[in-house]
């Protein structure tokens, strides 16, 4: 739990859980680290122009790291094809689903074909790790985030019945973010790689807003005012609705990142492992 510039270690490592601005998401890879059979990749004896490798005995390692994350921006906006990384500028996700059965906000909800532009411009604040357990602790930020796609949605919002799809457009403003990513070592024909087992993400957004074009009712003045309502209550909504939402995203992510971790041996990170 993120609190006061610290995080308390507690049960909600294992789940995830509220603080009062915040809330955490958690994802797993259950994936037997040691059981891989992925080849060794021909980065072992190259060193790739996107990654600035770090030492150990830096005495600024974290700082190192931070310019590192930072430096792999622009690869990452166009996409790294031999790591099987996909462009983030825009961000293609297929398919996010959600559900919320408590509070006021109860909706089963699938969201797909997603877009989402701004994603590449995140900077990387601050960076903590501990090379003995393989926690590490990443601050960033991201000015806009815009989303666009297809929607399906069905529950209750407040005591009234919802039943509703079509195309969804949704703008989140001042993104500030905090991801705990716990790593493990795994070795494959005796070269080391760092996998990433859990992944937990604490993260408030500045300012919302929303926009569906609803095609199953097939009525404008509906769709104008559930467009209404939901910028109205849009912070309401959206604390409804993150857990269940951000569980979602930890489960993309987490398979995202490990593609990658999983290709790069560790050397090619840290030069004296």
């Amino acid at each position: 739990m993120w609190h006061n510039g610290t995080w308390r270690n507690d049960s909600r490592w294992r789940g995830y859980g509220y603080v009062r601005d915040y809330v955490i998401f958690y994802a797993e890879d259950r994936r037997s680290l040691g059981e891989s059979t992925e080849p060794a990749h021909k980065l072992n004896s190259l060193q790739p122009e996107y990654i600035l490798p770090c030492s150990r005995k830096d005495p600024k390692f974290e700082v190192c790291v931070t310019k590192t994350l930072n430096h792999l921006k622009p690869y990452l906006v166009k996409g790294i094809p031999e790591l099987d990384l996909p462009p983030i500028e825009p961000l293609t996700i297929p398919e996010l689903g959600m559900e919320n059965g408590q509070g006021a906000v109860r909706v089963s909800a699938l969201f797909s074909n997603i877009t989402v532009l701004g994603a590449g411009n995140y900077n990387m604040t601050k960076v903590r790790v501990d090379l003995n357990t393989l926690r590490i602790d990443l601050h960033l930020t991201i000015p806009k985030v815009e989303l666009q796609g297809r929607y399906e949605v069905a529950g209750n919002v407040l005591l009234f019945p919802i039943k509703s799809h079509g195309d969804f457009w949704a703008l989140f403003g001042d993104v500030a973010a905090i991801a705990r990513a716990q790593g493990a070592i795994e070795i494959r024909d005796g070269i080391r790689y760092m996998g990433l087992t859990r992944l937990l993400i604490d993260f408030s957004l500045g300012r919302a807003r929303f926009r569906i074009i609803d095609e199953l009712n097939g009525d404008n003045v509906i769709g104008q005012a559930m467009n209404q309502f939901l910028n109205q209550n849009a912070k309401e909504i959206i604390e409804e609705m993150r857990p269940a939402a951000s569980s979602s995203i930890a489960k993309h992510f987490l398979s995202f990142l490990n593609t990658a971790f999983r290709k790069i041996p560790l050397k090619v990170w840290l030069r004296d492992v």
